[in-house]
């Protein structure tokens, strides 16, 4: 087995994009294994335009080689921001192929990356199915939270045999759409209640008026929501990052849905969320939702997401699914998707190890 670095090719369907368009294919197969759908199989394009996005997070693919044939592979991300210490690793290897060794071997590698690039702290992710999850224990609790993973679980194993603590869970929800007439006039009741505050939405890219608070707003994700025990780097975002990261979406053709919140003594953003749409399909996926510190005991949150998921079937009535995630120990906004109907669908366990 070889372990070598992955060039990103500058367009798919190139001689040049052979070796990446392979690993996609292996990345497709681990993802429907898993899952047991297509949730989450992505196009060589998409993927790419992804990938290729690197102006705030570097991305590196290393991918494990056995004759001939990519086997697996380690995505190291490191953010950008000048203070930094932190990097993200995402191993995967091929099903029929694991406990040979090659998970580790990629994991090693990865680790050597971010010790190179000078970071203190890695985080490595498990995902669990809620049908793939035992009705008993043993199991591996984070440090706040309610929930637990399977200890017995193999990706659970391998992140504690590596020196792993488990850091946070996320907790993964569905919602099936359109919403049933009584839960839907409900939370209209709740939405209601709101004063002093008006939403506003747009589909692709902020308003020029609005996205400078857009941007003030999305940096305090990584200050305002739950990180349990998790070390996590603060995120600088202007408006030049926004744009950036609507182009990309742009290009995997799956642009954003947003709905915030306007506090209208002060004019400045005080609640927003956000859903990928894609161009075709049937599920959309909840990315960012934040109420501002100040601004909570509101129902903003009930508010800015009634309102998104009425412009989502508005303009994409295809879509019958939303996904969601959100930190174990975040009962407020669990609280919300529940009065929303959502229902489980996986967990993802944080791990992270000090270097």
């Amino acid at each position: 087995m070889e372990i070598r670095r992955l060039p990103l090719p500058d367009a798919c369907g190139t001689p040049e994009s052979a070796a990446f368009e392979e690993l996609i294919g292996v990345l497709n197969g681990i993802a429907v294994g898993l899952w047991g759908n297509d949730d989450f199989v992505e196009t060589a394009e998409e993927a790419l335009a992804s990938l290729s996005a690197q102006e705030y997070i570097e991305k590196i693919v290393l991918v494990a080689i056995e004759e001939g044939a990519i086997v697996g592979r380690v995505l190291a991300e490191f953010p950008l921001d000048e203070q930094a210490e932190t990097a993200s690793l995402l191993v995967d290897v091929a099903p029929a192929l694991r406990g040979r060794g090659i998970g580790s071997a990629l994991l090693g590698a990865g680790e050597e990356l971010a010790a190179d690039g000078g970071r203190r702290v890695v985080h490595v992710y498990t995902e669990h199915p809620v049908a793939s999850l035992p009705a008993e224990g043993p199991w591996v609790h984070a440090p706040v939270g309610a929930t637990g993973l399977p200890r017995a679980d193999p990706s659970v194993r391998f992140a504690l045999r590596h020196g792993y603590r488990l850091g946070q869970i996320e907790r993964s929800s569905e919602l099936t759409l359109p919403l049933p007439a009584a839960r839907e006039a409900a939370l209209a009741s709740t939405a209601s209640t709101v004063q002093g505050y008006r939403v506003v939405s747009w589909f692709g890219a902020a308003p020029a008026e609005l996205v400078d608070g857009f941007a003030a707003l999305k940096a305090r994700m990584s200050i305002d929501a739950p990180q349990a025990a998790l070390a996590v780097d603060r995120e600088e975002w202007t408006a030049a990052r926004v744009r950036a990261q609507e182009a990309e979406l742009a290009r995997r053709d799956e642009p954003l849905l947003v709905t915030a919140a306007q506090h209208l003594a002060t004019g400045e953003l005080a609640a927003y969320t956000e859903l990928a749409v894609p161009a075709d399909g049937e599920k959309a996926e909840q990315y960012d939702t934040l109420v501002a510190r100040d601004h909570r005991g509101h129902r903003l949150g009930t508010l800015v997401k009634l309102h998104n998921l009425h412009e989502l079937q508005r303009r994409s009535p295809r879509v019958r699914r939303v996904l969601t995630w959100n930190a174990d120990e975040n009962d407020p906004m669990l609280a919300i998707n529940r009065a929303f109907g959502f229902r489980p669908h996986a967990l993802t366990g944080s791990w992270q190890k000090e270097l």
